[in-house]
């Protein structure tokens, strides 16, 4: 590919992520059921976005990366948080709603014209904010989480097993997260033994994540997990 072949591509992508910005409804979004691993019961939703389909921003991650370059992750981000709220609240939904707030908006305040959607949503439903790997370090995270809090969500600790550590949980201690993840499509380790051993000392919640199979299922509940979400459980998909 040229230069010119990549600055098109780029300025296309920029282009379709401007407009997924003004009308969010093109984000989808899809959300994937989260169940109590022994009776199925349906305890919340992980809501994720993509771009239209036939670009090149139709999965998540290649629409995340785009927003990264092009610098618009703070404003895509918000025009996503603010639909699937919406879309939950149309929906009917009762249960909880996963988001994943991305870096770009911590201490980010809310654009004006999505204030008031925002606010209905965060006072209506019941949330839950996931804290993966890329934000674990982030210098603005406590004002997140302090942030979160205030709005009555729980926090998720996501995707850290890997790097367990005295320091880590001593940073997780500081944090208090309502619930830590492990990730079955990981092999088990012994940091992710210590990292489940803490959560169980601690009175915190469980969840798997890539339960797709009875197996994984097994497994998933073996580590002490007791909410899970994966191809056995449920797939992504608009409510």
């Amino acid at each position: 590919m040229t230069l010119l072949d990549t600055t098109e591509k780029l300025r296309r992508n920029r282009d379709l992520i401007e407009k997924l910005i003004d009308d969010p409804t093109l984000l989808g979004p899809d959300f994937q059921p989260i169940k109590d691993l022994t009776t199925d019961t349906l305890l919340g939703y992980k809501a994720t976005g993509r771009g239209q389909t036939g670009t090149d921003l139709d999965s998540t991650l290649s629409l995340l990366e785009s927003a990264q370059s092009a610098g618009l992750m703070e404003r895509l981000d918000w025009a996503f948080r603010c639909l699937a709220l919406d879309v939950a609240l149309e929906r009917g939904v009762t249960v909880e709603v996963h988001l994943t707030p991305e870096t770009d908006t911590f201490g980010a305040a809310c654009p004006p014209r999505l204030a008031a959607a925002f606010g209905r949503g965060r006072r209506a439903l019941r949330v839950a904010a996931e804290v993966h790997d890329d934000g674990f370090d982030h210098p603005g995270l406590d004002a997140a989480v302090a942030e979160w809090r205030g709005w009555g969500w729980r926090a998720v600790v996501a995707d850290v097993s890997d790097r367990v550590d005295g320091a880590f949980l001593r940073r997780l201690e500081q944090l208090r997260p309502d619930a830590v993840q492990v990730d079955l499509s990981r092999p088990s380790t012994d940091q992710t033994t210590e990292l489940l051993a803490w959560a169980a000392d601690q009175g915190v919640e469980i969840h798997a994540v890539h339960v797709d199979s009875e197996l994984h299922r097994t497994q998933a509940i073996a580590l002490g997990a007791t909410i899970g979400r994966g191809r056995l459980l449920g797939a992504a998909a608009p409510l």
